[in-house]
């Protein structure tokens, strides 16, 4: 979802993102069947966030045993954040703020 965010606030970062996934098949093309964009670099940043986080957590927590009563609350509150993250007239303005904080775009 960060990533759909991010493409979305200028042309050159739509580019960046489509550049991580420029490799799949009909990233690119034209014709009968046209071009999927940026959608593959959405996917391979995905893949690989998750990739990263499972390898994180498998080292971390492998030989922990974990309460559930302990963590549905951070479960809950983290579904809560994403579900939060698809309207966009509340994470648009989170996510112009952020970028301009760390100079990726210049919004007037």
């Amino acid at each position: 979802m960060l990533s759909h965010h991010i493409s979305r606030l200028s042309k050159s970062l739509d580019q960046l993102v489509h550049s991580y996934g420029h490799w799949i098949p009909g990233s690119v093309g034209s014709g009968a069947d046209g071009s999927i964009c940026s959608y593959t670099g959405k996917e391979t940043l995905a893949l690989a966030v998750w990739l990263t986080s499972w390898l994180v957590f498998h080292l971390l927590w492998r030989h922990r045993e974990l309460s559930v009563k302990t963590w549905i609350p951070y479960y809950l509150g983290g579904f809560l954040l994403l579900a939060l993250g698809f309207f966009h007239p509340l994470i648009d303005p989170v996510i112009l703020f952020i970028a301009e904080s760390l100079k990726l775009i210049n919004h007037k």
